[in-house]
């Protein structure tokens, strides 16, 4: 009996420790329990069967789906905008909506600058896996610096036989009668014509003002003794002292001078380039030892690489014997009303003058002359290196005939082979304590004259084979990006004495306007997207050797 009662007495207490404890069941159980009568008894447990109406409510439940679905719903919201904003790439807006406005480009980073420290010092980059290459200090003005080795005497020997393969043209010619036709209609009074050229204000044009501002616009360099020759031809200087008056300048016909020029026959050595040149591409598809160079300059430039890859081709140039090119500098000023052809399509920009900068005549200190019935208001920014009449490879599909990036921030010349005599790169001011444009001529001297008078610059680079030289050919504007134009990076080539002289040239491109360039770029991006597997297209693709297999 002890036992039972003992046995008995467990579950007993087990039940009770159990009911000791409340359990939650739902309240629609409470609710049936109650309206069946259950736990109304006396043997039923007194214990909280459900937990607070708040918590377990339908209301609560359904206020808290409400903000799940709103939260969801702007999350879903916000992804749609994010898309419609970047646009769809798979279809495209149409010109109309392009023409709305440039869309916001991302914001670019400063300009990077190697600093020269001193002239002489040097400097150790790994710019290849398999050597080392060295950087020496040329001048600070300009930032000029030379890398012996940078190319190897394969890579060089390569790029002269491709550029052979693909064939050289002619660097300059004479102008076209259409650019005659302009020049004899343009709406510019002599009287504003004497106001440009006299830079003393003095009321007489000497020799050197003439020589100092301009090249009459069909590339022939001038000399005291040409232009002499051909104030005597069309009478304009009734005393023959060499300098005109306001007065016989004004009696000067400019008919009598376009026909003097259209009938004189300038020698090559008259012209102010003598040389061949080409372009190899650089891009995707190009040649293996192509894009290696091109990596190359990207890791010394420390540049970005949608910058250097937008930049122009490579130039090679071939200097014969008596080859030269006078002294010039390899891009134009920076002015605020002059945009550049290809920049001003993709944003949608008006200014009141538009110029592709590299693809004018060439005259050096020469403001470029405005098209007919344009007002001669502001000087327009020219450079010289692809001479008049030349055709650029840049035609573009979408953005049609477009010029490369025109302002040439930097500058990378690679000489490709030994020259026996001559050919030397001077830099006539480099390292001036100060530069002044009139003091280049001076009592029949003119230092940019690299026929003449190559042997009174400053600096000169003697070409070896594989040595590159590179310089800045803008100053910093102090906020990262491109200020005015250095001066002091006048150059050019002296005249070939023996042999033959082969160069090439990276020139690296940048728009002196910062909203300008992220835009070009970004549409740039754009169009690489949408070309796919074949994004290169004919206007930059150079078929005539791109599948060519060369042994070095």
């Amino acid at each position: 009996m002890a036992a039972a009662a003992v046995t008995g007495q467990r579950p007993e207490t087990a039940a009770d420790g159990e009911a000791s404890r409340p359990q939650w069941v739902p309240p629609e159980h409470c609710q049936a329990q109650a309206a069946a009568g259950l736990g109304g008894g006396e043997d039923a447990p007194v214990r909280p069967l459900c937990k607070p109406r708040g918590i377990c409510s339908r209301a609560y439940f359904l206020v808290l789906m409400v903000f799940v679905h709103l939260y969801l719903g702007n999350v879903l919201a916000l992804l749609l905008f994010v898309h419609y904003s970047n646009g769809d790439e798979s279809s495209d807006p149409g010109p109309q909506l392009r023409a709305q406005g440039p869309r916001p480009a991302p914001a670019l980073g400063p300009l990077t600058r190697l600093e020269g420290i001193k002239v002489g010092h040097e400097r150790k980059v790994q710019l290849v896996s398999d050597r080392e290459h060295f950087i020496r200090t040329l001048s600070l003005k300009p930032l000029l610096f030379e890398i012996p080795g940078f190319l190897t005497d394969e890579e060089c020997r390569l790029i002269i036989h491709l550029a052979q393969m693909k064939g050289l043209q002619r660097s300059q010619i004479l102008p076209t009668e259409e650019y005659e036709e302009a020049m004899s209609t343009m709406q510019v009074s002599q009287l504003d014509l004497f106001q440009l050229l006299d830079q003393n204000r003095d009321g007489r044009l000497q020799l050197r003002e003439v020589l100092a501002q301009t090249r009459l616009g069909n590339g022939w360099w001038m000399t005291p003794e040409s232009i002499q020759e051909m104030y005597a031809a069309i009478k304009a200087d009734p005393d023959g002292d060499g300098v005109l008056s306001l007065q016989e300048f004004s009696n000067m016909d400019l008919r009598d001078f376009h026909k003097y020029m259209r009938s004189h026959k300038a020698e090559s050595s008259e012209l102010v380039r003598n040389s061949h040149h080409t372009w190899l591409y650089q891009g995707e598809g190009a040649h293996h030892v192509m894009r290696a160079i091109r990596q190359r300059v990207l890791r010394l430039t420390r540049l970005s690489p949608e910058i250097v890859e937008l930049s122009e081709p490579l130039q090679v140039v071939r200097y014969g014997e008596g080859g030269h090119y006078h002294a010039h500098v390899d891009s134009g000023p920076v002015y605020p009303e002059t945009i550049c052809s290809h920049t001003k399509l993709v944003a949608n920009e008006s200014v009141p003058f538009e110029t592709s900068c590299r693809q004018v005549s060439p005259n050096w200190g020469l403001p470029s002359i405005p098209r007919p019935g344009t007002p001669m208001t502001h000087a327009q920014p020219c450079t010289v290196d692809v001479p008049l009449g030349t055709v650029s490879p840049w035609e573009h599909p979408q953005l049609g005939s477009v010029a490369p990036l025109p302002y040439s921030y930097m500058t990378v010349l690679y000489y490709l082979n030994n020259v026996t005599g001559g050919g030397e790169t001077v830099f006539p001011v480099a390292d001036n304590r100060t530069y002044d444009e009139m003091s280049l001529i001076q009592d029949d001297v003119d230092l940019r004259d690299t026929r003449r008078h190559c042997d009174k610059g400053n600096l000169r680079v003697k070409p070896r084979q594989g040595t590159a030289v590179f310089w800045y050919n803008y100053l910093p504007d102090g906020q990262g990006w491109v200020g005015d134009v250095d001066d002091y990076s006048l150059h050019g080539g002296c005249l070939v004495t023996r042999g033959t002289k082969w160069i090439a040239n990276n020139w690296i491109n940048v728009d002196p306007s910062r909203a300008r360039q992220a835009l070009f770029q970004q549409e740039m991006a754009r169009l690489a997207r949408e070309g796919g597997a074949d994004s290169q297209p004919e206007w930059a693709l150079d078929r005539a050797y791109r599948d060519a297999r060369v042994e070095l």
